[in-house]
């Protein structure tokens, strides 16, 4: 019986979201060990302040001669679909369907998190990158944007060290490193807080959308029609200017 129950809660806590999330952070990690440390600096898991007075959680940053890679995880499994301007995407398990937020804009966001810590830099190249673990299968992702990339956990090595341009001194580097680190907020609860405002953050985003209001420029939620095949669905009264979508 104790067995039962020990297996049990194990398969609840393997299910549920932060522990999945972590599987997939750990594995990504296993990768990046084997970037040479002299050529690239690594963080993972790091908490930094963002432009709005909040904090951002970003799962990886790889800084190297070329740029910086901001990279995003996501620990699913079964076919991924999805458009780099579509604000949701479609995880598909035989025939069960289920969506979840367009993640290049959730790591966009990263990036304008260390962009504000680094100041306006034109010269560093920032590298948008979500990588999905290995028992995802990318059958039909839309990406046309240059330094944008979305790739299986295999190929994120590859990406990385293919991109050889000279563009970032070493002593730029480093100060890059030094500057992050600085501003990396480790003290005793910043990820609770980090957690609970976003949390908030998510309650009232959903109670505009149920007011009929648009959290991303304030316009009305209206039903509009798909050019592609027909069918309606809620979207923001100020398109093509706003793409938010329920």
């Amino acid at each position: 019986m104790i067995l039962f129950i020990t297996l049990l809660i194990g398969a609840v806590l393997l299910t549920s979201p932060a522990v999945k999330g972590s599987i997939g952070e750990g594995e990504v990690r296993h990768y990046l060990r084997k970037l040479d440390t002299e050529k690239y600096k690594i963080f993972h898991d790091t908490l930094l302040p963002s432009r709005n007075g909040g904090t951002t959680q970003i799962d990886h940053i790889v800084v190297s001669r070329a740029g910086i890679f901001v990279i995003e995880t996501k620990n699913y499994k079964g076919w991924i679909f999805g458009n780099e301007r579509s604000r949701q995407w479609t995880q598909t398990i035989y025939r069960r369907k289920q969506k979840f937020n367009n993640p290049l804009h959730q790591n966009y966001g990263h990036i304008k998190a260390i962009e504000h810590i680094l100041g306006e830099q034109k010269n560093i190249p920032y590298y948008n990158v979500v990588v999905f673990g290995s028992r995802a299968v990318i059958k039909g992702v839309e990406v046309n944007s240059p330094n944008t990339y979305v790739v299986s956990i295999k190929q994120l090595l590859l990406l990385i060290e293919n991109h050889k341009e000279m563009i970032i001194s070493d002593f730029h580097m480093k100060g890059i490193g030094l500057r992050l680190q600085s501003k990396e907020l480790t003290y005793k609860g910043a990820s609770k807080e980090h957690k609970g405002r976003v949390r908030k953050e998510q309650e009232q985003k959903k109670e505009q959308v149920n007011k009929g209001i648009c959290p991303k420029c304030g316009g009305q939620i209206v039903d509009r029609t798909s050019k592609k095949n027909g069918s309606t669905f809620k979207g923001c009264s100020n398109f093509p200017k706003c793409r938010f979508n329920v």
